[in-house]
C-alpha cells in the first residue's frame, strides 16, 4: 500500500490505519507528508518481506550514513 498519507486518511475516515492496510503485504509511509518531519519514509512488513527490502535496497546501492538523526524526526512525527 503507498501510505504516503495514510494518517491523513485515517483521521479523515475515522478508521484506524491497522484497518485501512489489513490486507497489504506492505505499507509505505512517508514521513514528510502530513506528518512534519522535513524528510524520511518507512516501509513495514513481516520479518521475511522486511529482509528481502533490506537487501533489494543493497543491491541498488541504497543506504546512507547518519541515519541517527533522521529517523529521531520520524520518531518525533509519528509521537
Amino acid at each position: 500500500v503507498d501510505g504516503a498519507r495514510i494518517f491523513n486518511a485515517a483521521i479523515a475516515t475515522d478508521t484506524p490505519v491497522s484497518d485501512l492496510v489489513a490486507h497489504a503485504d506492505t505499507v509505505s509511509v512517508c514521513l514528510s507528508k502530513g506528518l512534519g518531519a522535513p524528510l524520511g519514509s518507512l516501509v513495514v512488513g513481516s520479518t521475511e518481506t522486511m529482509t528481502l527490502a533490506k537487501r533489494a535496497r543493497k543491491h541498488c546501492g541504497g543506504g546512507m550514513r547518519q541515519v541517527g538523526v533522521v529517523a529521531s524526526m520520524g520518531m518525533y512525527a509519528l509521537l
